[in-house]
C-alpha cells in the first residue's frame, strides 16, 4: 500500500510515498491550472509504477496557506477520496519547521493584493509591501525565514518548506499520519476581509 501526496497551494506538487514515508517519486508541475492537469498527472504517475487507486492507503495533502483556487482543488480531491473511504490527512506547509522541532521560524508567502502573509509559531499577520520590507530589514538570521516553493520571496528566505518536504519526507509525513492531522483548507485572509469593499 502507498500514500498519495498532493499540494495545490502553489503550483502542483504530488507524489507517491511508500509505507515508510519515503518517496517512490514526486513531481512538481509549473502550472497555475492545477484543476486541468491534476487527475491526468496522478493517473500517469500511478500507472508508471504499476499502481492504481486501489493501492492507495491514504491521501496526504497540504491544506495551505495558499491561493483560494488552489485550496479548492486540493480539498475537493480530498473530499472525493473520503467519499470512497480512503483516509485523508492534511497539514499546513507553514507547520513543517515546527513539525521538525524548529521553534523560532517565520514562514512567509505572497498573499496577493500586494500583501504578504507571515506566520510565526504563535501569530500570523498580513503585511503591506512597506511593512514587509521593514519586517525583513529587522531580521539578521535568514536561516529562520521560510517560504514554500520558488516565489518572489525566495531571495529573502534561506528555507523552502517544499524542498524540506522533498528531502526529508519520513519525519514529516509519519507525524502527520500518526497524529491523524486533518487541517481545514487555509486561505491567507478570512472571507469578511477578502470580500470587503475598498
Amino acid at each position: 500500500m502507498i500514500y498519495l501526496f498532493i499540494d495545490t497551494s502553489h503550483l502542483l506538487h504530488f507524489g507517491i510515498l511508500d509505507e515508510n514515508f519515503s518517496w517512490v517519486e514526486d513531481v512538481v508541475v509549473e502550472t497555475k491550472k492545477t484543476s486541468e492537469v491534476l487527475h491526468e498527472n496522478i493517473h500517469a504517475l500511478l500507472s508508471k509504477h504499476g499502481l492504481d487507486v486501489s493501492n492507495i492507503k491514504g491521501l496526504i495533502s497540504i491544506a495551505g496557506p495558499g491561493s483560494y483556487t488552489g485550496m479548492r482543488v486540493g480539498e475537493g480531491l480530498a473530499q472525493v477520496f473520503e467519499l470512497d473511504d480512503i483516509e485523508v490527512f492534511s497539514f499546513y506547509s507553514s507547520d513543517i519547521p515546527s513539525i521538525l522541532g524548529q521553534d523560532s521560524t517565520h514562514w512567509m508567502f505572497p498573499a496577493f493584493k500586494k500583501e504578504y502573509y507571515i506566520r510565526t509559531n504563535d501569530e500570523e499577520k498580513l503585511l503591506t509591501q512597506a511593512e514587509f520590507e521593514a519586517f525583513c530589514s529587522g531580521i539578521v538570521d535568514k536561516s529562520q525565514l521560510y517560504t514554500h516553493g520558488v516565489n518572489e520571496l525566495s531571495e529573502h528566505c534561506e528555507g523552502d518548506t517544499r524542498e524540506v518536504l522533498r528531502k526529508n519526507p519520513a519525519p514529516i509525513f509519519s507525524k502527520v499520519v500518526s497524529e491523524r492531522m486533518r487541517q481545514r483548507p487555509y486561505y491567507f485572509r478570512p472571507l469578511h476581509v477578502e470580500f470587503k469593499k475598498s
